[in-house]
């Protein structure tokens, strides 16, 4: 069997490279602390788990906050819509890294949703985080399968070689782990890529603050990102206007199953 492929997503700077180097136990995946990131292509880092091997997808995050907002978000589109059509496997777990409650989501329920909250290390204990915010959450249409209140970083290195967030970081990497196994499908999700391609654009996309302006510019990128995809023989015609249709119309929300996705709690 193949092993069970996981996405990571979310917003630039959330963490999404130093949940791949928590799990893995090692720096395997480039970090960077500017605002312009350094994952601008969608990478696979194959990590066991208690004896299973999981593929855990890095992907570029689809709210650039640097100079080139608009070539970046195109590229990580791009690169995001490669990475689905290469999945032929399907997909067991989608994992939404953010950093703090400011996201509005629309959730899939057909594959289970990790909601990791990153740079928590600061608080006096990580999971009353969740208690105190979670109405921010849920306000926002916010209903993941679970939640995770970490920290990704280790923190600043010491004389004797530890770091200030050791603690933590073994806690984080123990919780996130025992998410996985709890929560990845081991039938994977197989659906239309245009399927997977609306929930995790949709959710990336809606995360920001910039109101209508930003929802304009964010459907001129995505228009110029699906004409690429088109040219390049990465995505049919058809496809795109299938795909165009449900980011479109609010009424199409069936999953490829014929039912209605709706929120999960």
């Amino acid at each position: 069997m193949a092993p069970p492929n996981v996405i990571i997503f979310g917003t630039t700077g959330a963490g999404k490279s130093s949940i791949v180097n928590l799990l893995a136990g090692d720096d395997v995946a480039e970090t960077s602390s500017t605002p312009d990131g350094c994952t601008f292509k969608s990478n696979a880092f194959p990590v066991s788990i208690d004896g299973v091997m999981f593929n855990f997808h890095d992907t570029a995050g689809l709210e650039e906050e640097g100079k080139t907002v608009t070539i970046n978000k195109q590229q990580a589109i791009v690169q995001l819509y490669k990475l689905l059509r290469s999945l032929s496997d399907g997909v067991s777990l989608l994992i939404f890294c953010v950093r703090g409650p400011r996201i509005t989501w629309n959730s899939c329920r057909r594959v289970p949703i990790l909601l990791a909250i990153t740079g928590l290390e600061d608080e006096d204990d990580m999971d009353a985080w969740w208690e105190k915010h979670q109405t921010s959450f849920t306000t926002n249409l916010i209903y993941p399968n679970s939640v995770a209140c970490i920290t990704a970083t280790k923190g600043k290195k010491r004389r004797d070689g530890s770091h200030k967030n050791d603690v933590e970081y073994a806690e984080s990497q123990e919780k996130m782990k025992k998410a996985i196994q709890y929560l990845y499908r081991r039938e994977p999700w197989k659906v239309e890529r245009a399927e997977w391609f609306k929930t995790i654009v949709e959710t990336a996309m809606k995360s920001g603050k910039g109101g209508a302006e930003e929802v304009k510019t964010n459907k001129t990128v995505l228009g110029s990102a699906t004409n690429e995809l088109i040219e390049r023989k990465l995505m049919e015609r058809e496809e795109a206007e299938e795909l165009a249709r449900k980011l479109t119309d609010p009424s199409v929300e069936d999953g490829g199953d014929g039912e209605t996705s709706a929120e999960t709690s």
